[in-house]
């Protein structure tokens, strides 16, 4: 007698189970994935490691799968799009710095990919540096844009005179210093860069709001769920003066904006790509949403929070 394989006894399950009335447009295939376990799965994100990005995939993947660390998040998406990995995790925002500008305009230029889950995550900055340096030491400072303007009032406080360096991640910085055996050098990042490139923690807690969070998107390249789910996203395209007719009508339909970021449609003044994330909502609502509007449209999905 053949062997079985995995996958044809959860289909046979999925099939005795809820038969063929699918409601949500989405494939058997992909439902089928949907219940396997993520320990196969392979797992993009901006590294190395150690970074913030590899922290929000433990998180949301519960410590399982492939992590593939790649030193852009251009990469990190390119390597989802290749086929490469079955997912990739981004940052989009964070409580101090905004929006990550460049990271949300990778997200709206990749129209084959969709978000299907969100990760959001404490930060906490530290200076890490050799363990012999002390803080008069420090002439120079290397982290990602993000971390430097999370930590940049304590900068400015207790090292004035150094000199910031912004690097790809929190992470490169670390290693750099690591790699660098100079005393001088320090690097904002965080407790596990410090474990993983043997770096003590000089200062901790350095960033400037004790509340800081980052939010991370995990994508895919699946059809975008329309499922009901805690977040919806979508991107809305066109002039400036629609927005507040779009805001009315999201009031009106109930749904409630969690986060937006605007970029430049790159065309003309005024016009611009909104990513627009919201709670207290489904599919059925974003329908009427961009019913007879002004704006072009395009759904990222239905998705949880962790």
């Amino acid at each position: 007698m053949k062997k079985i394989s995995l996958i044809t006894i959860i289909f046979i399950f999925y099939i005795s189970t809820i038969g063929f009335a699918l409601t949500e447009p989405i494939s058997i295939h992909q439902k089928l994935l949907a219940l396997l376990p993520y320990k196969s799965a392979k797992i993009s994100y901006l590294g190395p490691e150690g970074t913030y990005t590899q922290e929000a995939c433990g998180k949301f993947f519960r410590k399982q799968g492939i992590y593939l660390p790649y030193k852009t998040v251009n990469e990190t998406v390119k390597a989802l799009l290749d086929g490469e990995s079955n997912y990739a995790v981004i940052p989009q925002e964070n409580t101090i710095g905004g929006a990550v500008i460049d990271y949300v305009d990778t997200l709206i230029a990749q129209t084959e990919v969709s978000v299907v889950g969100e990760v959001e995550l404490p930060i906490n900055q530290n200076l890490l540096t050799l363990e012999q340096a002390k803080l008069s030491d420090i002439k120079t400072v290397y982290s990602h844009k993000q971390g430097i303007v999370q930590g940049r009032d304590w900068l400015n406080k207790n090292i004035p005179n150094a000199k910031v360096i912004e690097v790809s991640s929190t992470a490169e910085g670390a290693k750099m210093v690591s790699e660098s055996k100079d005393v001088s050098c320090g690097a904002i990042a965080s407790v596990a860069c410090a474990q993983v490139y043997g770096l003590s923690i000089l200062a901790e807690s350095i960033q400037n709001n004790k509340n800081n969070k980052t939010r991370f998107y995990v994508l895919s390249k699946n059809k975008p769920s329309t499922n009901s789910s805690r977040r919806l996203a979508f991107v809305a395209t066109g002039s400036a003066e629609y927005l507040p007719d779009l805001m009315r009508k999201m009031e009106e339909l109930k749904m409630k904006l969690v986060t937006i970021h605007d970029r430049p449609e790159k065309t003309i003044l005024g016009k611009y790509h909104y990513l627009i994330e919201c709670s207290n909502s489904n599919y059925e609502k974003y329908k009427k949403l961009i019913e007879n509007s002004s704006f072009t449209f395009r759904y990222l999905g239905s998705f949880n929070v962790k």
